[in-house]
């Protein structure tokens, strides 16, 4: 198994061209859902590279207010399980376990259905947070003492942890209406929420940089910017529902047609989801037993490379989620392995030079982003150690999104158990015989060989019950020479980077702006001399983001 086998010169060529190279004739039907989904999914790319933006300003604001101190351990371990259940339910697991759902009941039983769907599936959401909530504030001692034991400020991070629980009682409207943003193909709408809450951060961070003198307090504001920016995020995506689907409300009516499929679908979508996150909270436990600063060193990586995979990965995966779901409802399963394999050979495209490129300028990128204010250069050398070994991820972590919410729509269940399990016995079994003894870049490669163990679990699932394309040699060897190429060219940047006169932060601003824009021209131009198929898609998506730019 090899990340080649998604590299199969196709989809951008139309529907028959691709369907006559596989063997396989396409109805009608087939055709109309097999267009190039690259434009879709440069709408999402788009509103997510300004979340992503707008949350590299936020990282630098509280980096610079904080630094890596005691008080940045205690506010990023508290803020670790709000986060993570934001992202597992709103941003991930519910949409692609509710799309399903949605589709089949529109499809079978009309607006009416999908909107009695949708109140139910809001209502159960509600009672599984607040019971979540409320055993959480219960055991908030025990879980934060389990969580983070070598904390230097305990009290601060379960006083912290105890202010941001109402947190989780917006999660589930935040999830519905993405979801139904989603289903209607208001794809920039559905990823602006995290933007809007970025936003606020940032601007509550600014104004304490002058007015806020004590990091206790800073790190209390820090909580109450984020529940302020939770709830204007509500509010602005209700604003967007409206438009094109009846705003749900909850219910007392919780058997209705979808809700069990549902409530199957979330179980196992949130067991295959939260393994990185799960990951994460079991490398910040060790974290804080190697000291001061770990925890910070490893939130910051952690960020910083989940940027590529957030703006691929889960923008193509948020999209094979949405085809999937549609698809497997009209029972096309020729288009499904046309449309998914285009998916995944374009995931990989991109990501395996975006990988290599951050690994490369991680230097210059952490330096002028985060190292100012209490944020010191031993801070930056540690962190970008870390973002280094992440980097190997990246490529793995790109796949999963589209496999996982491909899989889902199938109702793949069982494949989503073992894939979870492996992976978090890969990761505890690795932390648990290091004891520490790599420090936080031996964290972060057991969290990569995680990734990779639940990547190759899941394409061999899939291909066992979905005909994918087969691997070709010319395709891998496409991908190569892109990569080379961009490494030559970073390599050359930062050699040339360094004869340059000037502030270190102007060299380090000049650095990335050259390495960024010369990888991407320099991606298409090999892929475009190579014949790679991928280059129109990555044009597609690039240009589709810049008119999300435009309109944003």
């Amino acid at each position: 198994i090899s990340p080649a086998s998604f590299l199969i010169p196709c989809s951008c060529r139309g529907a028959d061209s691709v369907a006559a190279e596989e063997g396989v004739s396409l109805t009608a039907a087939d055709r109309s859902v097999t267009k190039d989904s690259s434009s879709r999914a440069g709408s999402v790319t788009g509103a997510l590279l300004i979340s992503r933006l707008l949350g590299l300003g936020r990282d630098m604001v509280l980096n610079m207010l904080l630094g890596a101190g005691p008080t940045s351990d205690a506010l990023r371990a508290a803020m670790k399980i709000p986060s993570m259940f934001r992202d597992l339910v709103a941003e991930g697991s519910v949409s692609a376990a509710f799309l399903p759902s949605f589709e089949e009941q529109k499809v079978t039983g009309g607006l009416n259905a999908a909107l009695r769907f949708s109140r139910a599936a809001l209502t159960l959401l509600l009672l599984g947070s607040t019971i979540t909530a409320v055993l959480l504030w219960h055991f908030a001692p025990a879980w934060m003492q389990q969580l983070a034991p070598g904390l230097e400020k305990p009290q601060l991070a379960l006083q912290l942890f105890n202010g941001l629980l109402p947190f989780l009682l917006m999660v589930p409207f935040l999830a519905i209406l993405r979801g139904l943003l989603l289903a209607a193909d208001r794809n920039r709408s559905a990823m602006a929420a995290q933007a809007l809450q970025n936003a606020t951060l940032i601007g509550a961070g600014l104004w304490m940089v002058s007015e806020v003198q004590t990091p206790e307090l800073v790190a209390s504001g820090w909580t109450w910017a984020f529940l302020i920016g939770a709830a204007g995020s509500v509010g602005m995506l209700a604003i967007s529902c409206r438009t094109v689907h009846p705003i749900p409300l909850p219910t007392l009516r919780l058997r209705t047609a979808g809700t069990g499929r549902f409530c199957r679908d979330l179980i196992f979508q949130l067991l295959a989801s939260s393994v990185t996150y799960i990951n994460s909270l079991m490398a910040i436990h060790f974290a804080t037993l190697i000291g001061t600063g770990a925890v910070t060193y490893l939130d910051n990586a952690f960020r910083f490379h989940f940027l590529p995979v957030a703006l691929i990965g889960v923008a193509l995966g948020t999209i094979a989620g949405v085809d999937a779901a549609r698809l497997v409802a009209r029972k096309q399963s020729r288009a499904l392995a046309i449309r998914i394999g285009r998916n995944l050979r374009n995931a990989l495209f991109i990501s395996l030079p975006a990988a290599v490129g951050l690994a490369m300028l991680a230097d210059p990128l952490i330096r002028v982003l985060l190292q100012r204010g209490q944020f010191t250069a031993a801070d930056t050398t540690e962190t970008v150690e870390v973002l280094k070994i992440f980097c190997l991820s990246i490529p793995f972590a790109c796949l999963c999104p589209a496999l996982i919410r491909t899989s889902m729509a199938m109702g793949l269940r069982t494949l989503l158990m073992p894939a979870s399990v492996a992976a978090l016995l890969v990761n505890w079994t690795l932390l648990t015989s290091m004891e520490g003894r790599w420090g936080v870049p031996g964290l972060a490669a057991a969290s990569v060989i995680s990734t990779m163990t639940s990547w190759i679990i899941f394409e061999v699932g899939i291909r066992k019950h979905l005909a994918l394309p087969r691997p070709r040699i010319a395709a891998v060897f496409r991908n190569l020479c892109v990569v080379v190429a961009v490494a030559l060219e970073t390599s050359i940047v930062l050699q040339l980077s360094q004869q340059v006169p000037g502030p270190t932060w102007v060299v380090d601003l000049l650095t990335l702006t050259a390495g960024v824009s010369l990888g991407i021209g320099i991606t298409i131009v090999v892929g475009r001399a190579t014949g790679a198929p991928e280059v129109r898609a990555l044009q597609k998506l690039l240009r589709s983001v810049v008119r999300v730019f435009h309109r944003s």
